[in-house]
């Protein structure tokens, strides 16, 4: 078996170093487009659902939610709950919310929306909506009638809903909030964008108003909480779980439902861009494999005939295409580690969602690899076996 090898792997030796180069070259080249190609849209995908991920944990949830109990409205008696948690090392930040869904009118228009009522001081800790602003200011603590909105709502700075928001209200503008049967008039004091249509969809006032407008006083709908980076946190919320607290406590991957619904449709994408890759690198070393053997016929047909088993001749074919294989995947996964992936951390690529840098693990280009790899070795077997198979006569002098 080890000699057999020897003499597959000298022939292909040297069936590389005398034949055409620059078509060995050009074949590399565009495997390497392919395995590029493989990887790249995957390191995409992987960019952009840790953009969602971000996106819902720093501008919407936090890592750590807490609701009501079953059957109840809200979280009463909440201030020595967040004492007792903000107590833990892990916590970061935490802040309590109320929440109301009504509508806001500006002028001749009306748009339904989240309102949340929140500690300005409290909820910079937990989320970065007050980096967001690209008008005016956050709400501060003492702030009573104002409130920011995301550009969904008012309209412009790219909004993707434009013909639904307030059509482009600006900062100072008042606009009159109905939550039931309250309603109360709120000037513009922000305008922000996150670049994520769920964020940009809520507006935000000071929980005082809120509380005044649902008519209660120290309850909140939520406590979202900000862990330390890399806390785990089921086991966080495993930890909180066992000090008796009863409210329902929730990690933020459960109110992620229309993110995996979109990163599953991406997945769906990549799958069959990436079985188009693999049929183009069969399609490829099957014709360069077939035009090699077709070229060497007769040089394989002297070979048979002088005794070189067909296992070896075969063995050798196998060798170029796994050859172009490996010379593809190191090309291109040194390109990916080391070219493509740094340039776009240094320039990140625009995405609706906002700024994107590609992501891709080792094993995912190494599982890419293994699948072009696999797709070359049976393009280049198939050809090879069905021609040395043939009559020795047949080959030589080419009936």
């Amino acid at each position: 078996m080890l000699q057999e090898f020897r003499v597959s792997f000298f022939l292909a030796y040297e069936y590389l170093t005398r034949g055409n180069k620059g078509i060995s070259l050009f074949t590399i080249f565009l495997l390497t487009l392919v395995f590029l190609q493989l990887v790249f849209f995957s390191a995409i995908l992987g960019g952009v659902t840790e953009k969602f991920d971000s996106q819902i944990i720093d501008y919407q949830t936090g890592n750590i939610i807490i609701e009501p109990k079953e059957n109840e409205e809200y979280i009463e008696d909440y201030d020595g709950l967040l004492r007792k948690i903000n107590a833990y090392p892990e916590v970061i930040g935490i802040t309590a919310r109320t929440k109301g869904a009504g509508k806001i009118e500006y002028e001749d228009r009306e748009v339904g929306a989240t309102i949340l009522g929140i500690d300005p001081d409290d909820e910079t800790t937990v989320t970065k909506i007050d980096s967001a602003i690209v008008e005016g200011d956050f709400i501060s603590k003492l702030d009573r009638g104002e409130i920011i909105m995301g550009r969904e709502l008012s309209g412009g700075y790219g909004a993707l809903m434009e013909t639904r928001s307030l059509g482009g209200l600006e900062v100072g503008d008042t606009v009159t909030m109905t939550i039931g049967p309250a309603q109360k008039d709120f000037r513009v004091k922000g305008i922000y964008t996150t670049f994520f249509f769920l964020s940009d969809s809520s507006a935000y006032i000071n929980k005082a108003d809120m509380d005044e407008m649902l008519g209660i006083e120290n309850r909140a709908h939520e406590i979202n909480i900000k862990l330390e980076p890399g806390v785990d946190e089921e086991e966080f919320r495993t930890t909180l779980q066992g000090t008796g607290i009863n409210e329902k406590i929730m990690v933020w991957t459960e109110f992620t439902g229309i993110i995996e619904m979109i990163t599953s449709t991406l997945s769906k994408i990549r799958d069959i861009l990436n079985i188009i890759g693999l049929l183009v690198t069969f399609v490829i070393i099957f014709v360069v494999i077939y035009v090699n053997i077709i070229n060497r016929r007769k040089q394989i047909g002297v070979q048979k005939a002088i005794g070189i088993d067909r296992n070896v001749i075969i063995g050798s074919f196998v060798l170029q295409a796994a050859f172009y294989a490996f010379c593809d995947i190191m090309a291109g996964f040194i390109l990916m580690q080391y070219g493509i992936t740094p340039a776009t951390k240094a320039h990140p690529l625009w995405f609706p969602v906002g700024f994107v840098t590609l992501q891709v693990s080792n094993n995912e280009a190494l599982f890419r690899g293994l699948l072009l790899f696999s797709a070359a070795i049976i393009a280049s077997f198939i050809p090879t076996r069905r021609l040395v198979d043939k009559d020795l006569l047949e080959l030589i002098w080419g009936g």
